[in-house]
């Protein structure tokens, strides 16, 4: 029997970028808030028919959209797509759930107090993209105190929208059952489009968050080209060379030659319409000066191009992760509303793999010539700030 995952996201409507202002941290609270009661289930019934249907489910919200999601044997998930109708146009958003959904968002974003590494992914993310799309998704805690029910509930009448709104599923399923379902408890909704929220440009080139502790992390991004643009490809090969395992130039040089750091990374992300490369090091006290330095010199050393043999290995590393990825349904689900959020179609993983395998060394280096890591936006957590050279 095969698998399906059923993601169902609203697209602007109901993520963190369209939280009003003053009151970050709303659509994690509806997010939770939804799945106690809907249609004609209270919340307890609600749980035990999904429980009974052997769903692994959950939801969350992030800075594009709510996400609910589910993974099943087929034929669960689809006796389960009019409880999703259910809980996307006709949720109860009960009084005495209120408090505890407030709550559990509050002890969400208490506990970056004891993740360094997410604490500081999310500083970088709030100083490098522009508004909205920096926000906190987890919010801010004098904002989400003074939320009440009334807001949540409004949220959710102006938010939850099938404007934007993706049914993405991966599996053996027959797609016209998709449709035919979709059709019968989706097909009369209807309800406001989304409003763009103005707010402060919050970016910054340096920033610095203090934390007692016996380690240093360190963020810094820089902007890349979209996933749109022609030369994307050449640019996922480039990062991946750059930060790809063991045998990325950040690992070797950073953390094998030089010993400097337990941990460096750097990963590819992307928004509509912008995109960003995203490093990380967590290093001693110490050593972080030391770390900040070498990390900009690997950074800017890179605009001179790979060899041949890097190229090879970003190449293998990178086709692996997506096959590895498109191996799961609940991963292939993902990538196709991902697709189509971003690019308005849906690549097979067919054509993924020939685009990879098509790029050239020369691509490569081209692109790195055309588009080298600068501006960059550096973020440090940790017991004092440190210095960026000029």
């Amino acid at each position: 029997m095969g698998y399906v995952r059923l993601p169902c996201r609203c697209w602007f409507l109901a993520g963190g970028a369209n939280d009003p202002l003053n009151k970050s941290g709303l659509a994690m609270v509806l997010s939770e808030l939804t799945l106690r009661g809907a249609g004609s289930r209270d919340s307890r019934s609600l749980t035990d028919y999904l429980d009974m249907l052997g769903l692994q489910r959950g939801s969350t919200a992030a800075i594009l959209n709510t996400r609910f999601n589910a993974s099943a044997p087929a034929e669960q998930v689809l006796r389960a797509w009019p409880v999703y109708a259910d809980i996307v146009r006709h949720a109860h958003l009960p009084e005495d759930g209120f408090e505890p959904a407030r709550d559990l968002a509050i002890q969400n974003l208490a506990g970056l107090d004891d993740d360094p590494r997410q604490k500081l992914m999310v500083h970088l993310r709030e100083c490098f993209w522009p508004w909205p799309l920096g926000r906190n998704t987890l919010g801010v805690r004098s904002e989400l105190e003074s939320l009440t029910l009334e807001d949540v509930r409004d949220a959710y009448r102006n938010r939850y929208s099938p404007d934007g709104t993706i049914l993405s599923v991966a599996g053996h399923i027959d797609p016209d059952q998709i449709k035919d379902l979709t059709e019968q408890f989706f097909g009369d909704w209807t309800a406001p489009k989304p409003v763009d929220i103005p707010g402060p440009d919050l970016r910054r080139n340096i920033h610095f968050v203090e934390q007692k502790s016996e380690q240093t992390h360190i963020g810094i991004a820089y902007p890349t080209i979209t996933e749109t643009h022609p030369d994307y490809y050449a640019a996922r090969l480039a990062i991946e060379a750059l930060a790809g395992g063991m045998s990325g130039r950040l690992f070797t040089e950073i953390r094998e030659k030089k010993g400097l750091v337990y941990a460096v990374s750097a990963s590819y992300s992307s928004l509509p319409g912008h995109a960003g490369v995203f490093g990380y090091a967590g290093t001693s006290n110490d050593r972080a000066q030391q770390t900040l330095d070498q990390f900009i010199v690997e950074l800017k050393r890179f605009s001179e191009g790979i060899t041949a043999d890097e190229l090879s290995r970003a190449k293998i590393g990178l086709k692996a992760s997506i096959i590895m990825s498109g191996e799961s349904t609940t991963g292939r689900s993902a990538a196709l509303a991902h697709d189509y959020i971003l690019l308005g179609r849906l690549r097979t993983m067919e054509e993924i793999i020939r685009s990879v395998d098509s790029v050239t060394l020369e691509q490569v280096n081209s692109f790195l010539s055309t588009y080298p890591p600068a501006n960059f936006t550096i973020v440090m957590v940790g017991p004092r700030p440190l210095k960026v050279a000029e």
